[in-house]
């Protein structure tokens, strides 16, 4: 169905006044700011919104101003961001909150172009923070939007980033009442009617007006994307304990899980012996096998194996306290690493 000023206005009313009454309630919708959302933003991408919203009021209480965040430690804001995953946002945000103390007065820039300097944004987040957080009348795409969006036109084949999808998003920006409401009820539509795969179409405030609705097409629509077979790696992690301290080793920034702290541990595309994890540490004598397990990202599966050194060895290593560990940030597999230790004892 062809886009038109009078059907995309009545579309945005009917999502705007959906929204108002079917909104989740989350803890930025209740305690709203500016700098509020867009932690939430940087907190949600690629990370579902409900373990977000266990994170997201602590992440607050401790930065509740750009300043703080700017003149804190990265270790505090990746303490904090632990179990959010991609950790590189965590990085991203503390340099987004020391631009906009240097750059914007210490307040959240409200344009798309001012957001755009800053580290970690991007199209889709800047336009986010610009309407949700100052009503400002421009378009946003995520995946969400992007399904809602598609299906109202029966259009399978564009993609997230595809002009047609932004497009599409302008012209129902351009026709409602509120950019605020619209924008972020196109998102709640997606994420909890206009579902991907058992789409709630009974409840959908846009109904009539949904093309894929009336062709029965709507799990066809958007195209699927193809998946992809995942990489396999093996991780070879070895407690060395000793007098109540510990080994560990800080991970690169450029790496995955940068700069969380792990036990020493070898990443492998093969799968290593025994003797070859000895011999990478200098290990004298043999190691005791703890266990292992399956850690399984988006992009890849990791096959971990825990050891523990019989021997205080790993000189090269820092030393930490072994009561001092939650002062540290971990990646989950590696807490699951040092649970073994736990169980161990």
């Amino acid at each position: 169905m062809p886009s038109n000023a009078s059907n995309d206005a009545n579309i945005a009313a009917a999502i705007e006044k959906w929204f108002q009454g079917a909104a989740r309630e989350l803890p930025w919708r209740a305690e709203d700011s500016p700098w509020g959302r867009l932690l939430s933003e940087f907190m949600a991408q690629q990370t579902q919104i409900e373990r977000v919203a266990e994170k997201w009021t602590a992440m607050v209480d401790r930065f509740p101003a750009p300043i703080s965040m700017a003149e804190a430690d990265l270790n505090d804001v990746m303490l904090l961001w632990q179990g959010l995953g991609y950790y590189r946002r965590a990085r991203y945000l503390k340099e987004a909150s020391e631009q906009i103390c240097s750059e914007f007065g210490g307040e959240v820039p409200q344009t798309v172009e001012e957001l755009l300097r800053l580290k970690g944004v991007g199209k889709y987040t800047a336009g986010a923070i610009a309407s949700i957080a100052f009503n400002n009348r421009v378009p946003i795409v995520d995946g969400n939007v992007h399904r809602v969006v598609c299906r109202l036109a029966n259009e399978g084949s564009k993609g997230v980033n595809d002009a047609w999808t932004w497009d599409r998003a302008t012209n129902l920006v351009e026709q409602c009442s509120s950019p605020s409401l619209l924008n972020e009820g196109l998102m709640e539509l997606g994420a909890t009617v206009c579902m991907s795969k058992n789409p709630k179409c009974h409840a959908c405030p846009v109904q009539s007006n949904c093309e894929a609705f009336k062709n029965e097409t709507q799990l066809d629509v958007p195209k699927p994307k193809a998946t992809k077979s995942k990489q396999v790696e093996f991780h070879y992690a070895v407690l060395f304990c000793k007098q109540g301290k510990i080994a560990l080793e800080h991970r690169s920034q450029t790496e995955l899980w940068g700069g969380m702290w792990q036990v020493p541990t070898i990443e492998s595309i093969r799968k290593l012996t025994q003797k070859e994890v000895s011999s990478h540490f200098k290990v004298q004598g043999k190691l005791l096998k703890l266990g292992s397990f399956k850690h399984t990202l988006t992009h890849k599966s990791i096959e971990f194996h825990v050891f523990e050194s019989p021997h205080e060895s790993a000189e090269q290593l820092k030393w930490f306290d072994v009561d001092s560990l939650s002062e540290l940030p971990f990646a989950n597999a590696q807490k699951k690493v040092l649970s073994y230790k736990e169980l161990a004892d």
